[in-house]
C-alpha cells in the first residue's frame, strides 16, 4: 500500500514539474517573440534613416511624399468582415500612390500581385505565427479580412520595398466597382488594341464611358490561358483608377469623401480620414510616368510567379523616393 502511495506521489510531482517547465517554456517563447518583434521595429531602415548611402552617394528620403497603398480585393462580399484565414479573398490589385505635397503631383507604382515575397500567416484570432514564400496577393487572404488584412498587406509591401514609409491604405472589394462606378456617372477610358480583344464594344482608340458590369470586366479581366496576362490587366487598372479619380474630381464641387462615404465598411475599408480621402483627388496623376516593380514573370510549380530584380528595385526606389544630399 505504501509503495502505491509513493508511486502516486512521484507521478503527481512529475506532472507538476512538467507543468511548471511547460509554463516557463511558453512564457519564454512569448517574451522572445515580443523581443524579436521589438528589435525588428527598431532596426534602422533605408527610409527611417535621415541619410542613406547608395553607390557611394548620400541620399535623404523626400519627406514631401505621402504614400497610400491601394488594394483591389477579389472578395464579392462585405469587405470589412472577419473570416477564417484563407477565406478573406486576395489582393488582385496592389498599387502605391505617391502624393507630392510640394508639386501637387502623384506618381503610381504598380506592384505585380504575383510577386513572390515573405508572407505572414495568421491564426483565426489574427495572431501571426510564421512566414511562408508566396504571392503577394495571398497576404490579404492569409489574415482575417477587413482592416486587419489591409494592415498585414501594408506591412508586407513595406518590407518588400525596403521599409519605404506607407502612410495609409484604401481597399476596395470587387462588388464595389460597379456601384461606385455608376454612382459617379461612369468612368471614361481610352481603349487599346489589347482591350478590343476583351469586349466587342472596347474598340481600339475609342474613349468609352464604362458603366455597369463593363467597368468590372475592364478592371478584372485576364486570359488565364495566356502567360503573364496579369501585366495587361495592371495597365488597365492604372488607367481605370486614375480616370475614376479624375471623374470624381470633376463632379461640380463634390468632395471625394462625400462620394465614397456611402460605400465605407461595405465595399471600402481604409484608415484614411475624410480630409485625406478628399486630398486624393486634388493631385495631378502622372499617368505617363507609371512605374512597375522591376523583375520577370516565370511559371512556378502551380501558378505564375513574379521575381523581383532586387538591384533594379533599390535603384528605382532611390531615384523615386529620395533626394541626393547636396
Amino acid at each position: 500500500m505504501k509503495k502505491n502511495a509513493k508511486k502516486i506521489i512521484y507521478v503527481i510531482v512529475a506532472i507538476v514539474l512538467i507543468l511548471i517547465v511547460g509554463f516557463f517554456l511558453v512564457l519564454y517563447s512569448r517574451q522572445k517573440k515580443a523581443q524579436d518583434a521589438a528589435l525588428a521595429e527598431n532596426k534602422v531602415s533605408q527610409a527611417s534613416s535621415n541619410e542613406i548611402e547608395w553607390n557611394g552617394k548620400k541620399y535623404t528620403y523626400n519627406d514631401q511624399l505621402i504614400n497610400i497603398l491601394f488594394l483591389g480585393i477579389d472578395k464579392a462580399e462585405d469587405i470589412d468582415s472577419s473570416y477564417m484565414p484563407g477565406d478573406a479573398g486576395q489582393a488582385d490589385c496592389v498599387m502605391l500612390l505617391s502624393l507630392n505635397k510640394e508639386t501637387k503631383e502623384a506618381r503610381i507604382l504598380q506592384i505585380n500581385r504575383n510577386t513572390m515575397t515573405k508572407v505572414d500567416v495568421y491564426s483565426s484570432d489574427g495572431e501571426s505565427y510564421g512566414t511562408i514564400d508566396a504571392q503577394l496577393a495571398t497576404q490579404y487572404a492569409y489574415c482575417i479580412g477587413g482592416s486587419r488584412s489591409c494592415w498585414a498587406t501594408e506591412k508586407t509591401v513595406k518590407n518588400l520595398l525596403y521599409n519605404l514609409p506607407i502612410n495609409g491604405y484604401l481597399a476596395l472589394s470587387v462588388d464595389g466597382i460597379e456601384e461606385i462606378n455608376d454612382a459617379i456617372g461612369g468612368v471614361t477610358v481610352t481603349m487599346t488594341d489589347a482591350d478590343a480583344q476583351i469586349d466587342p464594344e472596347f474598340q481600339a482608340g475609342q474613349a468609352i464611358c464604362l458603366k455597369g458590369e463593363k467597368a468590372e470586366t475592364y478592371v478584372r479581366y485576364r486570359d488565364t490561358e495566356q502567360f503573364d496576362s496579369n501585366s495587361d490587366r495592371m495597365r488597365r487598372q492604372v488607367s481605370y483608377i486614375t480616370a475614376m479619380i479624375q471623374q470624381m474630381r470633376s463632379r461640380g464641387g463634390s468632395e471625394m469623401y462625400d462620394i465614397l462615404s456611402p460605400f465605407l465598411d461595405r465595399y471600402i475599408v481604409t484608415d484614411l480620414d475624410s480630409d485625406q480621402i478628399d486630398a486624393l483627388s486634388s493631385y495631378n496623376y502622372l499617368t505617363d510616368e507609371v512605374q512597375y516593380l522591376p523583375g520577370e514573370s516565370v511559371m512556378g510549380e502551380k501558378y505564375e510567379e513574379f521575381h523581383v530584380d532586387e538591384d533594379q528595385l533599390q535603384e528605382q526606389l532611390i531615384e523615386t523616393y529620395y533626394k541626393p544630399v547636396e
